[in-house]
């Protein structure tokens, strides 16, 4: 605030482009992802798998959220306190606790739509188990930060407007669980990040490919990393002005939203991401391969080991240079749809691919 003249001028600068300009780029990127996402797989399979239901509730509710925010900026969100009227100031506050409920519930539906996403590509109890149990601690969590979100001030509508006798709970210690609680998530998006490594390193593709997948599957670190740029904001917490000083904090948070919705959709248009990669001339059509679930054996393989069948057998087979074997699934206790000497080297496991 400045003083001219006897008359008291009001700063009315504003900093909420540092929110906007992001979030507001991405935000078209991450809905148009998902869309995509199911599309094709409607295309592919016919149906929704419930990793599909909960990563498209949270880009749903990611985009809903940039539209509360739109509301707050609004009422004013991102200038000095000191220009609002104290209805604007109400609406604002009230809307961004609806902002901060809603990215706690999309930040869980994402992480648990990735570890989901993970449970089909293996059968062991040590990989279904560990992705459970990250689920369920990602819930856990989530519900703790719902907890800590209506129960930290009564009544809750302190939150937002002055009210009597209103009590709140230390909010040192709540800081120190926001710091614990980041170390965990970045524990827990590493090993997301890291398990299907061994669902690549089985792939029979060429190099490229397989080094395309990981990029594709390691995106989640985009997340990790802003995680890890949002904690340097904790300890600014209640320091400055109040419609000011959280839009840094407030933009950190909805980019690694943002981002883990990308990295939970990307993986599944790899073949949409081939293609753009061809255009683009950064892959050649030489350096990619048939899907490792796809094969082609020649009859003559089958032609020395059916010396034996009978003239109606061998008739059935005749004129026809190779098959095309679609959907083969190795389970453990061997599949009957398996290829002759082709089964030697796969590990019976359980792995599935459709």
């Amino acid at each position: 605030m400045a003083a001219t003249t006897g008359t008291l001028v009001l700063d009315h600068s504003s900093n909420i482009g540092l929110y906007l300009i992001p979030v507001c780029i991405l935000a078209p990127l991450v809905l148009g992802l998902c869309v995509t996402r199911i599309y094709t797989r409607l295309a592919r399979t016919k149906g929704l798998a419930l990793d599909d239901w909960t990563v498209a509730a949270a880009a749903l509710l990611s985009t809903t959220n940039v539209l509360i925010a739109g509301v707050a900026v609004s009422h004013g969100w991102g200038h000095k306190i000191a220009t609002f009227s104290p209805s604007d100031l109400v609406q604002t506050m009230k809307l961004q606790f609806a902002v901060q409920t809603v990215w706690i519930l999309t930040l869980c539906l994402v992480r648990v739509s990735v570890a989901l996403s993970l449970l089909r590509f293996g059968q062991e109890r040590a990989w279904r188990w560990t992705l459970y149990f990250l689920m369920a601690f990602q819930i856990l969590i989530s519900s703790s930060y719902i907890v800590i979100q209506f129960g930290q001030c009564r009544p809750v509508s302190s939150n937002w407007e002055q009210v009597a006798d209103v009590t709140c709970w230390d909010i040192t210690p709540i800081i120190d669980y926001g710091w614990a609680i980041s170390g965990v998530y970045v524990l827990m998006d590493l090993i997301l990040t890291f398990m299907p490594i061994r669902l690549v390193l089985t792939l029979t593709r060429t190099t490229s490919e397989k080094i395309l997948i990981s990029c594709l599957m390691a995106l989640g670190l985009l997340a990790t990393t802003v995680l890890c740029i949002k904690m340097t904001t904790f300890n600014d917490f209640g320091k400055g002005d109040p419609m000011q000083a959280t839009i840094k904090s407030s933009m950190l948070a909805k980019i690694e939203e943002q981002a883990g919705i990308i990295a939970a959709c990307l993986p599944c248009l790899k073949s949409s991401v081939e293609q753009l990669l061809k255009k683009l001339g950064i892959l050649k059509e030489h350096q990619l391969t048939r899907p490792s679930f796809v094969n082609t054996l020649p009859m003559a393989e089958f032609s020395k080991e059916d010396d034996g069948k009978t003239t109606r057998d061998q008739s059935i087979t005749s004129g026809k240079g190779g098959i095309r074997v679609d959907s083969v699934s190795l389970l453990a206790g061997g599949s009957t749809g398996s290829l002759p000497g082709r089964s030697q080297g796969r590990k019976k496991d359980g792995w599935e691919e459709v």
